[in-house]
């Protein structure tokens, strides 16, 4: 008994706590190698911006001059900065509408309508996400090639007619361009998430719908979309977050033109930093979409939190 009591209080005078006097700093010290990665690349460069954004400067500026929230003052009466935030707002809504609503449709088929085959063809619908987004903005400005694009040719096989400055090149068509091939790319990833949560419904449920005589539509809508709200929700957070962070798609396909129509606040950012060179400019309006993207991102927080 004597020689337990004694292996006990040597485990016990072995543990963290006596070793580094209190449990909290052997916490600290455990996590400091990842709060010294946060800090180098997160928030120093957060400090960086935020300080360059109160200075005028270029690319190659020897020097700076302080201009305070000048540039916060421009960003609200500029135009071209607002139509890149409209165009994010358009990104955002078309992409919950059809991305979340297309994805939710294809994983209820899956889900509940094809029996054979459904690794095959989410793995299909899937694809498109795991391509890098800089090599599908490649392929697609092929398609909408105005000369010897895919789409080109099937419009005049068919006798329809085409925009005059390409797909690309109208200014009231190329964000829809834009938009359709944002669709191709990540209806899949919302497919997939969406099937995952269908397939954790419990079988009871469509069970008990289909003796109060309930069919497959009345099943969807009672059953299916009650249980899936807390991922749906999750799903347009997701969407709504990465409308607002695009850049390489837009970048590749039309650079924000033709005449900013396409323009979002990523290209802009890009625009003014290394086109115009007005390195101070571009920094405040990356501070603006960093409060947007940190708003939304403590949204999704707290719903996650509220959902456990």
């Amino acid at each position: 008994m004597t020689v337990l009591l004694e292996q006990e209080s040597a485990a016990h005078r072995a543990t963290p706590s006596s070793i580094f006097g209190t449990s909290t700093i052997f916490g600290w010290i455990m996590v400091l190698p990842a709060l010294s990665l946060f800090a180098l690349f997160i928030l120093v460069p957060f400090i960086q911006t935020l300080i360059y954004s109160l200075y005028k400067f270029g690319l190659t500026s020897p020097t700076k001059q302080f201009v305070g929230f000048s540039h916060y003052i421009e960003i609200v009466q500029d135009d071209v900065f607002w139509i890149a935030f409209e165009n994010n707002i358009i990104i955002a809504i078309t992409g919950i509408i059809l991305q979340i609503g297309v994805g939710l449709l294809l994983a209820a088929i899956l889900d509940r309508g094809i029996k054979r085959g459904k690794s095959v063809i989410s793995a299909i619908i899937f694809m498109p996400i795991v391509i890098s987004t800089i090599a599908i903005g490649l392929l697609w400005r092929l398609v909408f090639d105005p000369n010897t694009g895919m789409i080109e040719e099937l419009f005049f096989n068919m006798g329809w007619s085409t925009p005059m400055r390409g797909w690309l090149g109208d200014p009231d068509i190329a964000l829809y361009a834009i938009i359709f091939v944002g669709f191709w790319q990540y209806t899949g990833f919302m497919m997939i998430i969406l099937l995952a949560a269908m397939q954790g419904i419990p079988r009871e449920l469509y069970e008990a719908a289909k003796l109060d005589g309930a069919g497959p539509i009345l099943s969807f809508f009672n059953v299916t979309l009650p249980e899936l709200r807390n991922v749906l929700i999750v799903c347009v957070l997701i969407t709504v977050i990465s409308a607002f962070k695009v850049f390489d798609l837009v970048y590749v396909l039309t650079s924000g033109g033709p005449g900013n129509s396409t323009q979002v606040m990523g290209s802009y950012i890009v625009q003014n930093a290394f086109t115009i060179g007005r390195m101070g400019y571009a920094n405040a309006v990356s501070v603006v979409l960093l409060v947007i993207a940190l708003g939304l991102g403590l949204v999704q927080l707290h719903t996650s939190r509220r959902d456990k």
